[in-house]
């Protein structure tokens, strides 16, 4: 495979995966109401179930940055 075609691969992966995260944002902030409604849920209690994804993921990116360079983005992408 050339450089622009890698390059390009890079790109189309990269968009679609954003795109799955996008969606997966959407469709939990829609049922985040509901869910505060049925578990009857406090601004805290909400702001918390809220935060947790931001915050894991944000933990997460450290050790998938080290696996990345210890196993390649290919790898750890499809695992």
């Amino acid at each position: 495979m050339t450089k622009k075609g890698q390059a390009l691969s890079v790109l189309i992966v990269s968009t679609l995966a954003f795109t799955v995260c996008f969606m997966v944002w959407m469709m939990f902030g829609v049922i985040g109401i509901p869910i505060k409604k049925s578990l009857d849920l406090n601004a805290t209690e909400f702001g918390l179930l809220m935060a947790t994804p931001v915050l894991t993921g944000s933990l997460i990116r450290v050790p998938l940055g080290i696996w990345t360079d210890k196993f390649g983005g290919r790898i750890v992408m499809t695992s």
